[in-house]
């Protein structure tokens, strides 16, 4: 009886370890914030998962003779990839969620502000080269979208890159926040120059048969550039626009 008593409690353990522990490890890798990382919910249904775990070790060692470092990885096998399955669902679900509710913000903030959000996306053709900035550690901006590269004499502008990024990743579309349009190229060249002194990485672009000032920063998530156009907006007194990258 206390064979399967100890056998109960090593698939028992080694279940409560595949549940909690990538968790524990998420929650100590976390840079903070108002994430909660283990529910009520959840670790009920953690320790009844740990229970029928510990009731299966126990049929399937039963006659056995194995030590408990075996009987440990045996049970933990299925729980790590039954709870690894689970996480990932429940972590789609969750950001799935918030992707609607970041949606339906941006139609909100869009239209309380008077923000065109122009989705049918085009090429763009920088007419100068992107003005001087300060790079961002934080940035993640990408200039990737316009045919021609961008440089400053032998320089050419690339992609801030902050690193790896393994999670799961909304994939949101891309815009670029217009300042102005023109019908000719020395107006946008022009007016461009003039809002460097405001605006300092104001740019003037082509896009098919018009002629744009853009903020030359790269593209930016909706959320993101909808905030930098209200910026944009309160600070020259324009009425800038969302233009989808391509």
């Amino acid at each position: 009886m206390l064979k399967y008593i100890s056998i109960f409690f090593i698939g028992f353990f080694a279940s409560i370890c595949a549940v909690f522990v990538p968790r524990m490890l998420a929650m100590l890798n976390s840079s903070g914030g108002a994430l909660q990382y283990f529910p009520r919910d959840y670790i009920l249904v953690g320790l009844a998962f740990a229970l029928v775990i510990g009731g299966i070790t126990i049929i399937f060692e039963q006659g056995k003779h194995k030590s408990a470092a075996e009987i440990f990885m045996t049970a933990l096998g299925i729980p790590a990839l039954l709870a690894g399955a689970l996480n990932t669902g429940a972590t789609g679900n969750n950001l799935n969620e918030l992707q609607a509710i970041n949606q339906k913000l941006n139609s909100t903030l869009a239209q309380k502000s008077d923000i065109t959000v122009d989705d049918n996306s085009t090429t763009i053709t920088p007419l100068e080269p992107i003005p001087n900035k300060t790079p961002s550690t934080s940035s993640k901006m990408d200039f990737s979208f316009i045919s021609t590269a961008l440089a400053r004499e032998n320089e050419v502008v690339s992609e801030n890159k902050t690193g790896i990024n393994l999670g799961i990743q909304a994939d949101q579309t891309s815009y670029l926040v217009v300042i102005q349009k023109f019908s000719s190229k020395d107006e946008a060249i022009q007016k461009a120059a003039e809002l460097r002194k405001t605006v300092p990485s104001a740019t003037a672009v082509q896009s098919n048969h018009s002629f744009l000032v853009i903020d030359g920063e790269g593209t930016l998530s909706k959320s993101a550039a909808l905030l930098k156009a209200i910026e944009l907006k309160n600070k020259t007194g324009l009425s800038p626009y969302l233009l989808q990258a391509k």
